[in-house]
């Protein structure tokens, strides 16, 4: 081989090992994406939500600006029950939190603001109780979140690692980096942290049982699945392969905002290049990594849950005291 030929060859074999191999892969989008209609119920207790969950025959709805935290309802009828926990230092109170998610039956946990605080909650028919806190001994860096995988290990979101991840053995010290997002090499070279950390974000799913962990990138239409010891399990891009990263990074707006799980779905909310306004957009996966369907409902949330058998979507509004549900297509 000449060598200017033998050189070329060199350049385009380093090219096509630049990028990680899964983003020549593409997952195709459901040709139909389904509408799923909404009805909804006045509560008369909602006061500025700020999550919902859902765990065993409950919805819980964790508010801002009320004395007691959690509004709980029955999830079939959407009656509401009660409402308990307060801020505060004794035995059943909270810490203040960021996120709440569902645990096993008829419990969840919230997540410490900007510590690495764990509070596990059980949901009774009268009343709440708190059933565990558990201070993660994370002491490299401040921790921007955190999911309990199993035993001692946890998924940390760590701060100076600017929106990336890492997986953490507690009994043994270890920590090992989740692999780098896709794209990385052409991520612009922002001065602005806050900018930085929004081009890494990453929605998060997590299955203890079957130790899976999935990652739905908030500026690529790209879904990685990881077990975990953090190795990828399957990854690519969704809908169409991604010849120019940039335009993603450019995109005022992202792809991936917000995601939810049970044991046998996870929904993700997504934004699709054709958007109508006043349309929220959904994607149901599969936690072998499979694109099952899609579907959307006519009116914009933020804020929803999905019941413990994936097959109810529930929904809340920052600005009134209203529930929304849907029976999501089989």
């Amino acid at each position: 081989m000449k060598p200017f030929l033998l050189f070329s060859a060199i350049l385009l074999f380093a090219g096509a090992c630049s990028q990680p191999s899964g983003t020549e892969s593409v997952i195709a989008l459901p040709e139909e994406s389904h509408v799923v209609a909404l009805d909804s119920v006045d509560t008369g207790v909602l006061l500025n939500p700020i999550d919902i969950t859902a765990t065993g025959n409950h919805l819980i709805v964790a508010n801002m600006h009320k004395d007691t935290i959690f509004d709980v309802f029955d999830l079939q009828s959407l009656n509401y029950l009660y409402s308990d926990l307060i801020y505060g230092g004794g035995p059943n109170d909270m810490s203040r939190f960021r996120w709440i998610r569902p645990w096993e039956e008829d419990e969840f946990y919230t997540v410490g603001l900007g510590i690495p605080l764990i509070t596990k909650i059980n949901v009774g028919e009268e009343k709440m109780t708190v059933t565990g806190n558990q201070l993660v001994q994370w002491d490299r860096d401040i921790c921007q979140n955190i999911y309990p995988l199993e035993d001692d290990r946890y998924l940390i979101q760590p701060g100076k690692k600017e929106g990336e991840w890492c997986l953490y053995d507690m009994s043994s010290g270890e920590v090992t980096d989740i692999p780098a997002l896709p794209f990385k090499e052409d991520e612009p070279e922002e001065k602005n942290l806050v900018k930085t950390f929004q081009n890494r974000t990453a929605q998060v799913a997590v299955h203890p049982g079957k130790n899976r962990i999935a990652f739905f990138y908030y500026k690529f239409p790209y879904m990685r699945l990881f077990d975990f010891k953090g190795q990828i399990v399957k990854e690519g891009c969704v809908g169409k392969k991604i010849t120019d990263p940039s335009t993603c990074y450019n995109k005022e707006m992202g792809y991936y905002s917000k995601c939810v799980y049970t044991d046998s779905r996870i929904v993700v909310r997504y934004i699709p290049e054709d958007q109508q306004e006043g349309t929220t957009y959904f994607q149901v996966w599969d936690w072998d990594g499979n694109l099952l369907s899609r579907f959307e409902v006519q009116d914009m949330f933020y804020l929803f849950a999905l019941s413990p058998d994936g097959k109810t979507l529930y929904a809340a509004k920052i600005d009134n005291d209203q529930l929304f549900w849907g029976k999501l297509p089989d």
